[in-house]
């Protein structure tokens, strides 16, 4: 009874906003930034899904070898976090300060710096692909096609991390349109020459998952280029950056972007070592109840975007506010963008809970699949609501500079819960893929208790003085 008065009292709360003339005004402005987020979001999980599904038409083992390359590519790209959510911070305070220069500045420094990494981590993906997949799982068809679908993705990484460079500027500054304008046309590229060359239609060879490989990775760099050329010469970009400015690193504004980073580019490691260690787990089982598995998780990624986009808005506008001193504005934000994720995500629990069947046979006609994939289907929409409202109190954190507490929450969520409570279920309760994935409810509760509680503190309101102070000396040092 008290969980039912509690979505009762939600509902009225949101209904009972919109009387306030600035009630709405926040709702408008908070969906401005979310809803084109997260079409930018869905679409990029898109090419996944897209790969996922050409793929299913070839064998059950090809849709485990291209799923299970999504935990050691993540890894590979978390440092990146780091520099992106950095970039959006930095970028956000400098816009609500009026500073555009200086914000341009900034996301200048981030796409050189992504370039050059992108490099360094691609060649380390490419060359230790055939190393590491093959302690990821024991079914040697799969492991081999887990190979060749890596090796090639990683080739495309540097262009991939320059369009995140980009993309996180762009939110920093409130503008999500373009990045969702550039994703939706690299899409339909992806799509196009993935019935090309899976398939081998209108005489191009039939190159099965290599083919899959090679058209996500011209799409990512396809979507680079367009990336760049929207910064440097969109004339009603919010960010002033010219192909005149200086293209040499900035040790001072690296650093400035790491400091607050840096602890994101942390949680991302220990999200990824975390579900490198999960998937490890659930490997051990029958490759049917693994191919449930990555079919729930690539369904997982539509669904997590829309909690992502609130949590990317939220970070830019409370960024704004704080960027402007205006710390009431910034608490606003949050508690109206909660509201939305709330009533969003019921949406998604609802239909992932009665749809669970029909989605799965959307992948394979396999029983034994659907079988296995129901009941995390049911654990995966309790998730997304919990995981809404913890994204929404999170963003608000990483906008104020406040990136250690996300950093904590993921470490109780993963590796205090999840991890061990997978290895409880699956080896010894012997529940399965489904046991898994209720350690994954677990640890979102587990990180929602940590991230909210630090929120409701307030302290996170001193966060930005605290790191420009730092900032500042930083600067005097290097000037001596």
């Amino acid at each position: 009874m008290g969980l039912i008065k509690n979505y009762k009292n939600i509902i009225i709360e949101f209904f009972t906003s919109f009387k306030d003339p600035k009630g709405i005004d926040m709702y408008k402005k908070i969906g401005s930034i979310t809803f084109p987020a997260f079409l930018e979001l869905f679409l990029i999980s898109l090419k996944g899904i897209v790969d996922m599904f050409m793929v299913s038409r070839l064998s059950i083992a090809a849709i485990a070898g291209v799923g299970i390359t999504n935990q050691p590519f993540f890894l590979l790209i978390a440092i990146f976090n780091a520099i992106n959510v950095g970039t959006t911070t930095l970028v956000s305070w400098n816009i609500g300060k009026g500073d555009r220069k200086k914000a341009g500045a900034i996301a200048r420094q981030a796409v050189i710096f992504n370039f050059i990494l992108g490099g360094a981590v691609s060649a380390l993906g490419y060359f230790g692909a055939r190393h590491f997949m093959p302690l990821m799982i024991d079914d040697p068809q799969v492991v081999e096609y887990s190979i060749r679908y890596l090796e090639i993705i990683c080739l495309g990484l540097a262009a991939n991390a320059v369009s995140m460079g980009v993309t996180a500027a762009l939110r920093g500054a409130g503008e999500t349109k373009v990045p969702m304008i550039y994703n939706l046309c690299a899409n339909v590229l992806h799509l196009i020459l993935n019935f090309l060359l899976i398939f081998g239609y209108l005489g191009f060879p039939r190159l099965e998952v290599t083919g899959a490989a090679i058209s996500t990775t011209l799409a990512r760099i396809f979507t680079a280029i367009v990336a760049v050329g929207v910064l440097f010469l969109w004339k009603k970009s919010p960010l002033r950056i010219s192909f005149k400015d200086s293209w040499k690193l900035n040790i001072k504004t690296i650093k400035d972007i790491f400091a607050i980073g840096m602890p994101s580019a942390g949680e991302q490691f220990a999200i990824q070592t975390g579900l490198l260690f999960f998937t490890r787990i659930i490997a051990t089982l029958d490759t049917q109840a693994f191919a449930a598995h990555q079919i729930a998780v690539n369904i997982n990624g539509i669904a997590f975007s829309v909690s992502q986009a609130f949590a990317i808005s939220n970070t830019a506008l409370v960024g704004q506010a704080c960027g402007s001193d205006n710390y009431p504005m910034a608490e606003k934000y949050t508690v109206y963008a909660r509201r939305l994720a709330r009533i969003s995500t019921a949406i998604i629990t609802i239909n992932l809970a009665i749809f669970a069947a029909p989605i799965l046979s959307i992948y394979t006609v396999d029983p034994v699949v659907i079988a296995h994939g129901i009941p995390v289907f049911y654990f995966m929409a309790a998730t997304q609501y919990i995981q809404s409202v913890q994204m929404c109190n999170a963003g608000a954190l990483r906008g104020s500079g406040d990136t250690m507490y996300p950093f904590y929450a993921t470490l109780v969520g993963i590796w205090g819960f999840r991890i061990s409570l997978a290895a409880l279920f699956v080896f010894v309760m012997d529940w399965g893929v489904a046991g898994a994935w209720f350690a994954f409810f677990i640890d979102q509760n587990g990180r929602s208790f940590v991230v909210r509680r630090r929120f409701n503190s307030g302290k996170w309101k001193s966060m930005r003085a605290a790191r420009e102070e730092k900032m500042r000396k930083r600067e005097e040092k290097l000037a001596r």
